[in-house]
């Protein structure tokens, strides 16, 4: 039998696939902006002007592995309006993105948005049983009764 974490991964992976291009799309966002210092000084500059009070900043997910597509989303959500002022101030964000699916659209950040809640339920689930031999049937169990 497989354990619980891996049937949670495998339930999540598929559902990930319905949301491949707005995931794509905000991926190259990410990965543009923490490609060089310069980027990342324009899009800090970006999050003074829209006035975004974060301590954080955002971080690229492996794509193999759903937890940090999770990761993702929810710090990238917090700087919407930095991507968007970031596509005013920067040409090159633009043409950058459209050699793979384009800018974020607003479409894109609403699908994340919604969601973003399913996956932290998954998360959160994945990260009280992950490091333990459970199985499925046992946390199926042990969570009923």
């Amino acid at each position: 039998m497989r354990c619980c974490a891996h049937i949670l991964s495998l339930i999540v992976r598929d559902g990930l696939k319905d949301m491949n291009d707005s995931i794509v799309r905000i991926r190259s966002a990410v990965r543009y902006v923490r490609s060089s210092p310069g980027r990342l000084r324009r899009f800090k500059d970006c999050i003074e002007f829209e006035n975004i009070e974060s301590k954080s900043l955002v971080c690229l997910d492996v794509e193999t592995r759903w937890n940090s597509t999770y990761m993702m989303l929810e710090a990238a959500l917090k700087f919407q309006t930095a991507f968007s002022s970031l596509a005013f101030r920067d040409h090159k964000f633009d043409q950058e993105l459209s050699k793979v699916k384009g800018l974020p659209t607003s479409d894109d950040w609403e699908y994340a948005r919604n969601f973003l809640p399913f996956l932290k339920l998954f998360y959160d689930t994945t990260l009280k049983v992950s490091g333990k031999k459970i199985l499925f049937v046992e946390y199926l169990y042990l969570s009923i009764f």
